[in-house]
């Protein structure tokens, strides 16, 4: 005998609010760096996001610190 199908989980409505308010955050930071005089912050903003990558992938800021206090 097969058993009942269990019935599939929908995800809760306010992960779904969460997860769409940051993607409107992320297409408002978007569009703010679109306009043609605001090019001058993306080396920054690469910099910046290359530090959060790099502390993210080693775990913490034990292997990194003496890499961000040099930047810093």
């Amino acid at each position: 005998m097969s058993e009942p199908a269990a019935p599939a989980r929908r995800p809760q409505p306010g992960l779904v609010r969460r997860v769409l308010a940051r993607l409107r955050t992320l297409a408002a930071l978007c569009l703010h760096f679109v306009h043609p005089t605001r090019f001058v912050l993306i080396p920054m903003l690469v910099v910046l996001l290359c530090a959060a990558v790099l502390l993210w992938l080693t775990g913490g800021l034990a292997y990194v610190a003496p890499f961000v206090y040099a930047l810093f």
